[in-house]
């Protein structure tokens, strides 16, 4: 423990020896270096500012809690596609479990945990089984905030990992503005993205957005298609009362293939070579399309000498539907045919709808030296999910000479061939959840000592199917931060969380909620004057009543208790003569203390957790000169070993813990403003990202005890042209 903090104080040391003699260089350059080539309109608050971990507006370098945050211009400039993808450049985090199988869904882990993904502050709920998902396009977002550790005590409903705020593009006070990109790449890649905005009359802002996207995907058959519209007013801007309401369609008529990749073959070496990166282990007419839409208002009153009140709601509906064949283990006949593996057929049909609401309360005062910023706050939240599903067998499959077509895809749950002695009806499953919570929180400052302390009560109900299930409890936060005069920030917090699991478990009855608790130890460093920011955290979680889901039946199993810690280190700093970096080191270690289902599994890791891993970017933009508007950038990204739970081999049944190989992978931009060499082209912009430029084959994570894995994207190129103003 105290190893991997001196380690972590060491590395934060380095990082900051060598910034530190840019630092008066920076204060001058820092607000040249704001990203002057983005094609996109984003609001004005800095990165080095951050809503989520007190929900209010806070420095990250004043907040003790873990906090990274990626706005729109760091996306378009990166050509990220998905939240997944954003998530590639955090600390903490093992970023696209599901590779480029799965890209339907934003699968990743936080500290060793699956993270929740809030909007706005609201929750974004799933149904029982997980296909009817929310999916927020990036067109959509100004900016994603990823608060690390248990954050019951604000947002109720969170893992012990953290949980990821992204938020919205909102209606900006400006007279008129806009931006249109269209982007194309390999794999038939496209978007075309719009947004406009402006004033409608002195105190009425609207914004009007959205992206028609898709591309073919790595795998044989699969293609994803998403078309995407939002618009938002604001009422009453600039004065004490303001209203915003938000819409938002988005459709996906194809999301890809929801495939996966026999393990022997990729991650364990099979006599007949290995699986290409290309192969689909189901049939060309598979099929998984996506409905979503989403109301959301925000109402705002100041009342004056330091006080307001905020409340937000939203309601959101998501419909999906699915029909695929899948490989289901591993060979047929392991010995006669090992290159013949046996398939399953779903289908299911999931509705979504859920109504959450945050209302606020924040004020100033002073008791003698102690200034006080409150929030007093409640919040409801409620999920109704139903699906109709139904598994069935499948033909097999050479996965070295695939022949398709010897099976239709299941239309429909009806339509699911039968299993022999298996009901021949499918299978309704109706889900409800409730969760009512109020919480309280202080922000106590003297002279440079700010003082965190947060509590919350939830109340929470779950039905599935005749089971129904009552839970109350409180999370708390505490955390110490002091800021010395020369930036340095040294922090301690510790903190709970409460998640209500509303599973079916294999022994009957519904999950108990899973409990976190974290204490987390670091320091945080601002350059004075400059954006410049680095942070270096050591944390402990342990988590209990910890599920283990079966991904073919769906029961879970309490499995029992979790061990994770670890450090993080994460700098951004834009440095003299136009370069910019940002960097994000982890190391982790995640363990199962106990397990009454799978007593094997104890001092073994978490399936698709990661050990960690460094991301270090670096671009160059010269502010003058004949190279002026010109980006040159690239990154290293290094993800280390991820866990992949026990594999058997089907020859001699013996079973052993078996990890996905590190990958190092390599990325790289060329942009140019075409009107800082033309004034009468101001605005216009021209760029290419290629990812994964070495073209890398790597896996991102593997069941092996189901015989599962999924490849990483291969290189991936684009070119985008944009225009803004």
């Amino acid at each position: 423990m105290l190893r991997s903090f001196a380690r972590a104080s060491l590395l934060s040391g380095v990082a900051l020896a060598m910034l530190t003699p840019f630092a008066a260089a920076q204060a001058a350059d820092a607000a040249a270096a704001s990203n002057g080539d983005e094609i996109v309109v984003t609001g004005d608050k800095p990165v080095t500012v951050a809503l989520s971990a007190t929900k209010t507006n806070v420095p990250i370098a004043e907040t003790p809690q873990s906090i990274s945050v990626i706005d729109a211009s760091e996306v378009a400039k990166l050509g990220l596609q998905n939240l997944n993808q954003a998530l590639r450049y955090v600390a903490g985090v093992t970023p696209e479990t599901r590779g480029a199988d799965a890209e339907v869904y934003d699968q990743f882990t936080l500290r060793g945990f699956a993270a929740p993904v809030f909007l706005d502050g609201l929750k974004e709920f799933t149904s029982a089984t997980g296909y009817a998902q929310q999916q927020v396009d990036v067109s959509r977002l100004d900016r994603i905030e990823i608060l690390k550790g248990p954050s019951g005590a604000l947002y109720g409903q969170s893992g012990p990992g953290g949980l990821v705020n992204e938020q919205s593009k909102l209606p900006l006070d400006r007279s008129f503005y806009g931006a249109v990109s269209g982007t194309y790449g390999n794999y038939n890649l496209y978007r075309v993205d719009g947004d406009v905005g402006g004033r409608a009359g002195q105190n009425i802002l609207w914004r009007v957005y959205g992206s028609a996207n898709g591309a073919d995907t790595q795998q044989t058959y699969g293609t994803r298609a998403r078309q995407t519209v939002s618009g938002a007013v604001t009422l009453g801007t600039g004065t004490p009362t303001s209203f915003t309401i938000l819409g938002n369609y988005s459709h996906d008529p194809r999301n890809g293939d929801y495939g996966v990749d026999p393990a022997l073959g990729t991650l364990i070496a099979n006599p007949a070579g290995t699986i290409s990166t290309h192969f689909y282990g189901g049939e060309p007419g598979d099929f998984f399309s996506r409905s979503q839409a989403s109301l959301t208002y925000i109402f705002k009153h100041d009342f004056g000498s330091g006080w307001a009140f905020r409340s937000s709601g939203r309601y959101q509906y998501v419909h999906s539907d699915l029909g695929i064949v899948y490989t289901s283990g591993g060979p047929a006949e392991a010995i006669a045919a090992p290159t013949v593996y046996s398939r399953a057929s779903y289908a299911t049909r999931e509705q979504l709808n859920d109504w959450t609401f945050d209302n606020q309360l924040t004020g100033q005062f002073d008791t003698g030296p102690l200034h006080h910023t409150v929030l007093l706050g409640v919040d409801r939240q409620v999920a109704h999910s139903a699906e109709l599903y139904k598994f069935g067998p499948a033909t097999n499959i050479d996965v070295f000479d695939p022949v398709y077509g010897t099976m239709p895809t299941p239309a429909n749950p009806a339509s699911v061939p039968d299993y022999p002695g298996f009901p021949a009806v499918p299978a309704f499953v109706e889900t409800h959840t409730r969760q009512q919570g109020i919480y309280a929180q202080d922000q106590i400052s003297l002279g440079g000592l700010r003082l965190l302390l947060s509590g919350r009560q939830d109340w929470a109900r779950q039905t599935l199917a005749t089971e129904i299930q009552h839970n109350q409890k409180f999370t708390y936060r505490v955390g110490a931060l002091y800021v010395t005069p020369i930036g340095l920030s040294p922090y301690v917090s510790y903190s709970t969380s409460f998640e209500p699991q509303a599973q079916q478990l294999a022994s009957g009855g519904l999950a108990d909620p899973s409990l976190g608790k974290q204490f987390e130890a670091g320091l945080k460093y601002q350059v004075p004057g400059t954006p410049i920011l680095l942070t270096g955290a050591w944390f402990h979680i342990d988590q209990t009543n910890v599920l283990s889901s079966n991904p073919i039946t769906f029961l879970a199993f309490q499995a029992g208790k979790v061990r994770s810690r670890g450090v993080e280190i994460e700098a951004t700093a834009p440095l003299p003569y136009g370069f910019s970096t940002k960097i994000a080191f982890s190391r982790q270690a995640v363990k199962v203390l106990e397990d009454v289902a799978q007593p094997a599994a104890v001092g073994h890791g978490l399936d698709s957790v990661g050990r960690g891993g460094v991301t270090a970017y670096l671009d160059w933009s010269p502010k003058s000169g004949r190279l002026e508007g010109l980006t040159v950038g690239g990154d290293v990204r290094h993800v280390d070993s991820v866990y992949a739970d026990f594999y058997t081999d089907p020859v001699t049944l013996a079973s052993n813990p078996v990890r996905t190989p590190a990958a190092t992978l390599f990325d790289a931009l060329l942009r140019f403003d075409l009107g800082a060499a033309n004034p009468r082209l101001k605005g216009l912009t021209v760029g290419i990202n290629s990812t994964n430029l070495f073209d890398k084959k790597y896996l991102t994570s593997c069941l092996a005890q189901y015989s599962w894995c999924w490849y990483g994207q291969r290189r991936t190129v684009q070119g985008t042209i944009g225009f803004s103003w």
